[in-house]
């Protein structure tokens, strides 16, 4: 007998061994809970159980009570695959409206699975499961319509923790973060199929030579709420996952930019813009820096800065990847740099600097990236902190702000470790005190004598910011072999305060 509690388990086993769906126009590599939630309510609703309300069916009361229990019951987790996202550079080219000017479009997203996909829910209740049972034999499809599925639904002993069986997580950190279904779902997908069926007028039709893609329903984001699923086994804890190393071309002018310290950030700044451009459209949220108000993953953001190559010759751009990047996400960025890129190294009183940032690029793991065992850490570019006075009762001195710069640098670590993220004065008194007294970390700091306007990207009309060089011992936050990927202060994700090993050289 096993000793793991019960769980509801909703398999999908997709026979082509692929799954095609996305989200808002990024490919998704695994359906979400709530992409789940919508084939069994599109199944109920069109199965032979099906009840007449008006002129659409709906899912009869008996199914309306196991789909009701779905959304009042938050998913435990999932076991989820290896998955290979592809991706196709070619374009689509089909007749609509027109033989003489066909169409170019995308192909559909595709994403390789290596076996089925389980979705982990409490225990439930016999004729919850019976219901959803019946249900599960009307599944078709999971994404888009092409996208074959099978599923099933058993009850049975919770899964075994391991690399693949994800559990839903506060804050931020690695893993995959999934729409989930919310009470009142159910009514908000009843109430948009019942409008799209709503007979409409004969309209001109398209005026162009060719016919416009036309959408009975937009985007429907009511009643659904952001999860974290992340690995139920232990990881390196560190804010990034993983960093790529691309060489930079530059000539004799914009390799004298680049030598000096003071245009560090511009230069990371100019590679950000570049890197952005050839995106595109739908410029990932990690790569923005803007996560709305879903969950945070890990760092956040991504990281980009500029480092001499030990060898004096020449130097390399980094990009530091967050944890929980989504494999599409992930993509997006890798084809943007699968070309050379041009890049700016702009100056208030100098002209621009071009250089370009070639695409043969070489992954490192972020949390040993620096192969020297140093337990001390230096910046190779000052970082820039906040001059905004301090605490109303104490002291606040440059240490203090560089050690708090330390936990926000890693504050995906901390609410690993169930640290509450707060605000003001008093949070940050007492994250520096955390990170001294149970975390051992030291930091020195020397103040620069420089316009600490060089080494930040963007500063408030007003704001009094000042630049410090620091000598930094993460204590037991440092990762047991080698020293990982980590930058502080405002600039961190655009060039400043990168921390490097204190006897490396080259910088």
């Amino acid at each position: 007998m096993s000793d793991l509690a019960q769980a509801l388990k909703i398999s999908l086993t997709f026979p082509r061994g692929a799954y095609s769906g996305a989200e808002q126009g990024v490919a998704e590599d695994l359906p979400s809970h709530a992409r789940v939630y919508e084939a069994f309510v599109a199944a109920a609703g069109g199965g032979p159980w099906a009840v007449r309300d008006g002129r659409v069916l709906v899912a009869c009361d008996e199914h309306r009570r196991a789909l009701t229990w779905l959304e009042e019951h938050e998913p435990m987790g999932v076991i989820a695959p290896r998955t290979v996202l592809t991706s196709r550079d070619a374009r689509r080219y089909r007749w609509r409206a027109s033989p003489v000017d066909p169409a170019d479009t995308d192909f559909e997203p595709l994403s390789a699975l290596d076996g089925p996909i389980v979705f982990l829910w409490p225990e439930a209740p016999g004729e919850v499961t019976a219901a959803l049972e019946q249900i599960a034999a009307e599944v078709t499809h999971v994404g888009r319509a092409d996208s074959v599925a099978v599923a099933r639904v058993e009850m049975g002993p919770d899964a075994e923790d391991g690399p693949r069986t994800l559990r839903s997580a506060p804050g931020r950190g690695p893993g995959h973060v999934m729409r989930v279904a919310a009470p009142g779902r159910l009514v908000a997908l009843e109430q948009a199929h019942a409008q799209a069926s709503t007979p409409k007028g004969y309209g001109v039709g398209s005026l162009g030579k060719q016919a416009a893609d036309q959408k009975d329903t937009e985007t429907n984001d009511e009643a659904i709420v952001l999860r974290r699923f992340a690995p139920s086994v232990p990881q390196i804890p560190w804010p990034y996952a993983e960093v790529w190393r691309l060489p930079i071309h530059a000539d004799g002018s914009a390799s004298s930019a680049l030598a000096s310290l003071e245009h560090r950030v511009g230069a990371a700044v100019g590679i950000h813009r570049a890197l952005v451009s050839a995106i595109g459209s739908d410029v990932p949220s990690f790569v923005t820096g803007r996560d709305g108000s879903g969950p945070l993953r890990g760092a956040g953001h991504l990281a980009v800065h500029v480092v001499e190559r030990e060898a004096g010759d020449g130097f390399d751009a980094l990009l530091a990847l967050p944890h929980g990047v989504v494999a599409a996400d992930r993509e997006r960025l890798r084809q943007a740099v699968a070309r050379d890129l041009r890049a700016g190294c702009r100056s208030r009183r100098e002209r621009t600097r071009w250089f370009t940032v070639t695409s043969r690029e070489r992954v490192s793991d972020a949390a040993s990236f620096w192969p020297e065992a140093s337990g001390l850490l230096r910046t190779a570019v000052p970082l820039v902190l906040e001059a905004t006075g301090g605490p109303h009762h104490g002291e606040w001195t440059l240490d203090d702000a560089a050690t708090c710069s330390v936990g926000y640098a890693m504050r995906g670590v901390l609410e690993g470790e169930e640290l509450p993220w707060e605000t003001g004065w008093a949070f940050r008194r007492r994250l520096v005190d955390t990170l001294r007294d149970d975390h051992g970390v030291v930091v020195r700091t020397r103040r620069v004598r420089r316009s600490a306007s060089c080494f930040v990207h963007r500063a408030s009309p007003g704001e009094l910011v000042v630049a410090v060089d620091a000598a930094v011992d993460l204590g037991d936050l440092a990762p047991p072999v080698g020293a990982g990927f980590l930058a502080l202060g405002r600039a961190r994700h655009l060039g400043g305060g990168l921390l490097v090993p204190a006897e490396r050289v080259g910088t």
